[in-house]
């Protein structure tokens, strides 16, 4: 994505400056299944001798237009120097609407008063949270979150930040192995 950006922003350096600096569509994230009608796509624009990377939201479809948005409006959701920021922002909006379309059902049920923290429908909440993929102290800390959750006492707005959050700062533990050869020389003494 970098190389395209740098690629664009060359091609608008030997274009003169009467020509009109259009944005380009550098990559389309995939649609998310919880939100079919909504696209989202990180653009490039040079602003001077920097380049921008934007993550754009437009609502395609027409009864979700209807509610609250018009059909194809473009939304800035972030803007960044960075293809990463934009990329992260673009990818937990994802994983926000992923876990609020599985984790619904659950939500439900402790607003009617059927609070059910038993071990089967924590292990499904785990399975929806990837908990596999965690360090072991973060799987205790999300098992601990799933309880809370399940029993009403953990909002599910704040459940999904957690986990979403805990995911992107999860660690790749690496094995790495060192060998030195050392010499050690005294000269003189006892």
């Amino acid at each position: 994505m970098l190389a395209l950006g740098r690629q664009y922003q060359n091609e608008q350096w030997m274009v003169s400056a009467r020509t009109p600096v259009e944005p380009r569509v550098l990559v389309h994230l995939p649609v998310n299944v919880p939100t079919p009608g909504r696209e989202r796509q990180v653009e490039a624009v040079a602003a001077g001798s920097e380049l921008l990377f934007m993550l754009i939201e437009r609502t395609t479809d027409r009864a979700a237009a209807d509610r609250d948005e018009r059909e194809g409006e473009a939304l800035v959701v972030a803007s960044s120097a960075s293809a990463y920021d934009v990329l992260k922002t673009g990818y937990e909006r994802a994983e926000e609407e992923r876990l609020a379309a599985l984790l619904e059902p659950f939500s439900e049920r402790n607003e009617d008063g059927n609070f059910s923290a038993d071990g089967e429908t924590v292990a499904e909440v785990e399975a929806i949270l990837e908990t596999n993929l965690l360090s072991h102290a973060d799987r205790l800390r999300t098992k601990t979150e799933v309880v809370e959750f399940l029993e009403g006492r953990l909002e599910p707005s704040v459940f999904i930040a957690r986990a979403i959050e805990r995911q992107c700062s999860r660690e790749d533990y690496r094995e790495h192995l060192a060998e030195r050869h050392e010499l050690k020389l005294t000269m003189g003494g006892p």
